[in-house]
């Protein structure tokens, strides 16, 4: 099995790595951690969430696949997913971000790969 992960940065990238590290360990998957560049400034931040993912996925024996493209966000995620043969999408939700809803609702209406949003406000416990 395989989990595609979308991660908007190293913040997010901290509250829900562990958490999704473990799902996959759970289900035997392996992971693919993906940023989707906005800008060409945003490259460093990029892999340094990717590399939160490959050290949670390291500390738990899962392994993790990084990758970062640049491009519109929702083709990016889905292409993705399709490029990596992935079973499952895992997004995480961001507290009062009508964008991170937004991201989450359109990915999960434009592809046929089950797609599951952890709640911000899970992140937390």
């Amino acid at each position: 099995m395989k989990i595609l992960v979308p991660t908007a940065g190293p913040l997010p990238a901290k509250e829900n790595a562990e958490y999704i590290a473990n799902i996959a360990k759970r289900l035997g998957a392996e992971l693919t951690a993906l940023h989707v560049l906005k800008e060409e400034e945003q490259a460093e931040k990029g892999e340094e969430a990717l590399n939160l993912f490959s050290e949670a996925g390291q500390n738990v024996q899962v392994n993790v696949t990084k990758i970062l493209k640049k491009g519109e966000i929702v083709s990016i995620i889905i292409e993705a997913a399709e490029e990596e043969s992935a079973d499952l999408i895992v997004m995480g939700a961001s507290r009062g971000k009508v964008l991170a809803e937004w991201l989450s609702a359109d990915v999960m209406t434009k592809t046929t790969i089950p797609v599951v949003v952890i709640p911000h406000e899970l992140k937390r416990l």
